[in-house]
């Protein structure tokens, strides 16, 4: 008896819609396109929306630098659930040896290797996750918005920048197709979708660019005289995001204005989703395998004696040390160096260089060491030294520095200790 009132109920509507609207020429069942239905301006907003309807898709994000046999390469591959708001890539930088000690760690984040692999991790409300492969086991260090602020990681920092808009991976093109304008209709393409020809303000052009790149870019910018760019976007028939690609050759002469990528003659990013609204496999990490880095992360001064860090974990310019076993991969060992005692009774300007006293002993203990392999010429002393003047006729005021010259008869005593950093040969992950 439902099924027939029903029926009769959308007959009684045909029969209004045939009467009353019969002038009308537009087809009522047809809803128009939730993307190519709408202004041409506000296309690339309703694509992102529609994107993240997929719910899930998977994604490689590439920034080349150069072109030819000295091309460097940042490329990240990954899956993204906009339902679960988690996001899993793992990042793969490769420099070649031709290029600049500085573009190498610009463009890499790291102070010492060119090529090197990390996984990340992303959940909804600002969570990151920095996946560390010990010799025993895979753990996760965590980084929640708060503790990324505790440690400095704010702004461009490439670990606070993760948590995307569009994606929840961020850093890629992407970032920008919401404030992307189209620069004419769009092309159709096979399968019903667009592409389309945008400009990217400049205000955004960092937001694709890693963190020693992006703040360059941005300071011009606040200056006036920041560069926007043309990229090219595409969609399917849904209007989801398939790709994107960007020339970012007019960053470059902003980046060789700061002394950056100098030797670097191209610059390219480009973004591919597929798999949209297909199962990805969940390699999200579980619990017991988290570490909280407001827990784990330490200064250099907190490190003990004996122990090991990476110092490459966090990229480069981190305020703190991520303790880790030194049978694991590492690159920085703490140990503690000889005492201080000396006296002189003519002292000259080294005699006052505190940070001199501190390099000898630490480079005293590391010959004693019986296991150390370590260069002598990296160690970093961390300690206090003392120093004080004894005897002569007169009495010595003030502190003792260059230029100074102590009182006839007088001694300067210098005694300290100290903790010793030195770089060591197991390269960090």
């Amino acid at each position: 008896m439902r099924r027939i009132r029903r029926r009769a109920a959308l007959a009684l509507g045909l029969g209004a819609l045939l009467t009353g609207t019969a002038a009308c020429s537009a087809n009522p069942f047809s809803d128009p396109h939730p993307v190519y239905g709408k202004p041409l301006g506000r296309q690339l907003d309703a694509a992102a929306r529609t994107t993240q309807e997929a719910l899930t898709a998977s994604f490689t994000s590439r920034l080349v630098y150069g072109s030819g046999p000295d091309t460097a390469t940042d490329t990240t591959t990954g899956r993204v659930d906009w339902d679960q708001d988690t996001g899993y890539a793992d990042r793969a930088v490769r420099v070649p040896a031709a290029l600049p000690e500085r573009d190498a760690t610009a463009i890499g984040g790291r102070t010492g290797p060119r090529d090197w692999d990390q996984t990340y991790a992303l959940r909804g409300g600002g969570g990151v996750y920095v996946r560390v492969d010990g010799a025993e086991q895979q753990t996760w260090l965590r980084f929640s918005a708060a503790e990324r602020k505790k440690f400095g990681m704010t702004g461009d920092h490439d670990i606070n920048r993760l948590n995307g808009a569009v994606l929840p991976y961020g850093g890629t093109l992407a970032e920008v197709l919401t404030a992307a304008k189209p620069v004419g209709k769009p092309d159709r393409v096979r399968g019903g979708g667009r592409r389309y020809t945008v400009e990217v303000p400049a205000s955004h052009a960092a937001d694709v660019l890693p963190a020693a790149l992006a703040g360059p870019v941005r300071r011009a910018d606040r200056l006036g005289h920041g560069k926007g760019f043309r990229a090219t976007v595409e969609l399917d028939g849904q209007g989801r995001l398939l790709g994107m690609s960007a020339d970012l050759a007019p960053q470059l002469g902003l980046l060789h204005a700061a002394g950056l990528l100098d030797d670097v003659p191209a610059l390219h990013a480009d973004l591919r989703l597929t798999r949209l609204g297909k199962w990805q496999r969940e390699s999200f990490p579980g619990a017991h395998a988290i570490f909280l880095s407001g827990e784990v992360l330490v200064p250099a001064r907190r490190l003990k004696d004996g122990r090991c860090a990476d110092t490459q974990l966090l990229g480069r310019g981190s305020r703190v040390l991520f303790p880790v076993d030194c049978a694991d991969p590492h690159d920085l060992w703490k140990y503690e160096g000889a005492p201080v005692h000396h006296t002189v009774r003519t002292p000259v300007a080294a005699d006052y260089d505190e940070r001199r006293w501190g390099t000898e002993s630490c480079r005293a203990a590391l010959r004693e060491h019986p296991s150390a392999t370590a260069d002598p010429a990296t160690v970093v002393p961390i300690g206090k030294t003392t120093f004080a003047v004894t005897g002569g006729k007169k009495k010595f005021t003030g502190e003792p520095g260059p230029g100074r010259s102590l009182p006839p008869g007088a001694r300067l005593r210098i005694t300290g200790s100290y903790d010793c950093l030195v770089s060591t040969h197991r390269p960090a992950s």
